[in-house]
């Protein structure tokens, strides 16, 4: 197991610069052109739970049937 008084400086040291204008892996990441958002169609849709209260109760029947 690592000594973690020794591993904590190390580490502090390692990462002193990271997310700053010296962190070179950082800055190029930054000037890459924003990623275009995720379009997510019909997310909310619920194909025929629309009829529920409608009168259409088949699917009660059809459900029940295919319990048993």
């Amino acid at each position: 197991m690592t000594n973690t008084s020794k591993a904590v400086p190390t580490f502090e040291e390692m990462l002193a610069s990271r997310f700053t204008e010296g962190d070179r892996e950082y800055q190029q990441y930054l000037k890459r052109p924003p990623e275009s958002p995720l379009i997510v169609e019909e997310w909310n849709s619920r194909a025929g739970w629309s009829q529920i209260n409608r009168g259409n109760h088949l699917w009660y029947f059809l459900m029940a049937a295919l319990a048993n």
